[in-house]
């Protein structure tokens, strides 16, 4: 509970810095100020996500104002959940050590923690796809149908929060055919098959609502993630990418927590010997210092699941207990296998690989767990050799102590970015609104128009400032997705109108092509200039690129114009 209360409290800590910026969350944050005019959702929300956490942040809005706070609350709430989830499942699997150290590394995951500061989907999807998954272990283990029907609803929840909620169903239908050709029990065969089949039918009747209300069917949400496939040919390079990603994200946050992952698994055990531990704890700091915190996470989960692992086929049923126990090692390994493989597929957004991280923290908690038992207390054949005399193994802790703190140095010196990414001020956009609304108010003034009076404001292709706008007072702001209302043969506007265009607008063709006929009518009134947050410049950039030589981020630009 302590690591959990860490958790929650890393994810609240400097709350004023938490808001709304990134695309997506705009799109998800604006159902309530949309209004009934839009139906309350910001136009084509259904090609970005299910309705799950717009819904959710929505009522929550409805409750404790349209603010940037209340649009974070769900994901808040979910991260830190997830850190009791990882805890109490790896405690269940592996053994209450296990559970003790996987819930440091989800407790103080760096990237974790700043997607749950987010009103992204990703981080409430891990905790339903967790809590999927343990479901789905309890029915296939004992063959319990009420289990299956949790299970199924728990995946219909993940699918009601992003379109690959699904993922559940193949986790589990994968893992459970390996885990029976390898178990060789046909006294369970009939059962698992019966689970899996009210796990799938249950997942598909509770997700139908969502299908059933897609405006143009599932097939224009599929046309618009296919345009975020890199192929074959982006795969290494997407892969790559990530891995950059998360040595950027994670920070020393992520170095942390496998030092007080092994720091807690040393002090579970008996006559301990501390130098050891310490050594121990550094060393694998220093891995991660100049590789990252999740590779070092996944060595020691991937190492530990070889060495458990029943890969040849039983000779003879095994007991229940060792039989769990096998399941849920193929849960992991199919949930590990299947999203290392398919997520480099996709274009590298670092939110992307949150869901592969879950089942990383309960294998590299165990895997940490076992090495500190072999390497500090207990031992076992495999590592006599280490144990053989004091003097030696006294030696090697040594050394592993002054190496991991000679790779420290190394990795800052190497990635001397800040320790901090999760906690970065992300206020910019919510700056540009306030200034845009400021300069407006102005403008009015120096046209005569009575204070109090009614204009409009079209923000192209910014969800995120369009949100913002609303959010300071602007009423008649509006999500604008062409420039029909400012070309020539437009009739003038009936009140003062202003179009906001941003960063995603100068990318598009279809707003330069549309920009190019309307510009006689539009007059730039000002430009504004803010840093982005680095959530924001990972989506764009390569992590090298998003800082110059002297550690300055990009600045994106807004512009302001008035409809003449």
């Amino acid at each position: 509970m302590g690591l959990v209360l860490v958790g929650f409290l890393l994810r609240g800590i400097l709350p004023d810095r938490a808001a709304v910026e990134h695309f997506d969350e705009g799109v998800y944050a604006a159902n309530l100020v949309a209004g009934d005019g839009y139906d309350f959702h910001y136009p084509s929300r259904h090609l970005f996500a299910p309705p799950l956490l717009p819904g959710m942040i929505e009522w929550l809005q409805v409750g404790l104002g349209v603010s940037d706070i209340a649009s974070v609350v769900p994901n808040y709430l979910a991260g830190g959940l997830t850190v009791l989830l990882v805890g109490f499942v790896a405690s269940r699997w592996f053994g209450k050590v296990a559970g003790l150290a996987a819930a440091a590394l989800a407790a103080l995951s760096g990237i974790h923690i700043l997607y749950s500061r987010t009103a992204l989907t990703d981080p409430l999807l891990c905790f339903w796809l967790l809590a999927a998954v343990y479901a789905m272990w309890c029915a296939l283990a004992d063959g319990d149908k009420i289990s299956a029907v949790v299970a199924g609803v728990l995946t219909g929840l993940a699918w009601w929060t992003k379109y690959n909620g699904w993922l559940p169903l193949a986790i589990g239908s994968s893992a459970a055919v390996t885990w029976l050709l390898v178990l060789r029990d046909r006294r369970r065969v009939a059962g698992t098959l019966v689970c899996l089949l009210i796990m799938t039918t249950t997942a598909c009747l509770v997700w139908l609502p969502v299908w059933y209300q897609l405006p143009d069917g599932y097939a224009a949400v599929a046309a618009n993630h296919r345009q975020y496939l890199v192929g074959i040919s982006g795969w290494p390079d997407s892969l790559w990418r990530q891995l950059l990603n998360h040595r950027l994200l994670d920070g020393f946050s992520g170095s942390m927590s496998l030092f007080v992952a092994v720091v807690i698994s040393g002090f579970a055990i008996p006559n301990r010997r501390n130098f050891k531990l310490l050594g121990l704890a550094v060393g694998l700091c220093g891995l991660a210092a100049i590789s990252t915190s999740s590779v070092v996470i996944a060595a020691c989960g991937l190492i530990w699941m070889w060495r458990n692992v029943q890969l040849r086929p039983a000779t003879s049923p095994a007991a229940d207990a060792e039989a769990d126990r096998q399941l849920a090692l193929w849960l992991l390994i199919a949930w590990i296998g299947g999203l290392t493989l398919a997520t480099p597929f996709y274009t590298p957004y670092p939110r992307i690989t949150l869901p592969w991280l879950i089942p990383v923290w309960i294998a590299g908690g165990a895997g940490i767990a076992w090495f500190v038992s072999v390497w500090v207390g207990e031992r076992d054949d495999s590592v006599q050799s280490l144990s053989a005399a004091s003097s030696r193994t006294r030696t090697i802790a040594w050394s592993m102590l002054g190496t991991g703190l000679l790779l420290l140095v190394l990795g800052r010196i190497w990635n001397p970015g800040s320790p901090i990414v999760a906690w970065q001020d992300r206020r910019g956009m919510a700056q540009v609104a306030s200034q845009v609304k400021s300069d407006i108010e102005q403008r009015l003034s120096e046209l005569g128009v009575p204070r109090g009076a009614d204009f409009v404001v079209d923000v192209y292709g910014e969800p995120s400032l369009y949100f913002q706008l609303r959010r300071s007072g602007v009423e008649l702001a509006l999500p604008a997705s062409s420039l029909r209302f400012a070309q020539p043969d437009a009739p003038p506007p009936p009140y003062p109108t202003f179009l906001l265009s941003g960063p995603h607008a100068e990318r598009s063709p279809q707003y330069a092509e549309q920009f190019q006929t309307a510009q006689p009518r539009l007059k730039l009134i000002k430009s504004y200039e803010y840093a982005p947050s680095d959530l924001v410049l990972l989506n764009d950039l390569p992590p090298r690129e998003i800082r110059d030589a002297e550690g300055r981020s990009p600045l994106y630009q807004v512009q302001l114009y008035e409809v003449q």
